[in-house]
């Protein structure tokens, strides 16, 4: 048991309210990367799907508009410049998917989304198992998390507002929420 050396009397881990103070931060860091995480991923999956449509789109566009479909089922100027259209069109996807960096979005959000899940379960497992140590180690760990949750919030791209009230209500309606902490202490 750790000794206060101010007055020669032992400390209790579980009547400090220091080591109480740090499980409340680690349970608010733990919630804040959990919501982080949730909103990384919803905007991952957001990213997937817009990226396979800037890829899949153009083909199909240029595969419909250099097709005879066109060509020899309506035999007009409009079926033409319909054809034209879409081959511009699919001319722009490659273009506009590069202007907008989309594929190394879908990579950084995937990234950051993992850190923060990893984080999240780092602060909790700390709080549960290091509340009942000594305070300096306690800080110490503690610390070393905030560090990397300074990293990771400083490398994050920032979530958009739809994706927070996605995972928002995901979690609220216990999507995140692990078998283990719904069943009651034995």
């Amino acid at each position: 048991m750790a000794e206060d050396i101010r007055d020669g009397h032992p400390v209790d881990p579980m009547t400090d309210t220091r080591i109480q103070s740090l499980v409340d931060e680690c349970s608010r860091q733990e919630d804040n990367c959990r919501y982080t995480g949730a909103s990384l991923y919803t905007w991952q999956k957001s990213a997937q799907r817009w990226r396979a449509g800037f890829l899949i789109a153009p083909i199909l566009l240029a595969g419909v508009a250099t097709s005879q479909i066109l060509g020899t089922t309506l035999r007009s100027d409009w079926a033409q410049a319909v054809a034209a259209l879409m081959s511009l069109t699919a001319g722009f996807f490659p273009s506009i998917y590069i202007a907008l960096n989309m594929d190394m979005r879908v990579s950084e959000i995937s990234r950051s989304a993992a850190e923060f899940t990893n984080l999240r379960d780092r602060f909790r497992q700390i709080s549960i198992i290091r509340r009942s140590g000594p305070f300096e180690e306690f800080q110490a760990e503690f610390e070393a998390l905030m560090d990397r949750l300074d990293a990771a919030r400083g490398s994050a791209p920032p979530a958009p507002d739809w994706c927070f009230k996605e995972a928002q209500s995901k979690i609220k309606a216990g999507h995140y929420t692990s078998d283990v902490d719904e069943q009651p202490a034995s």
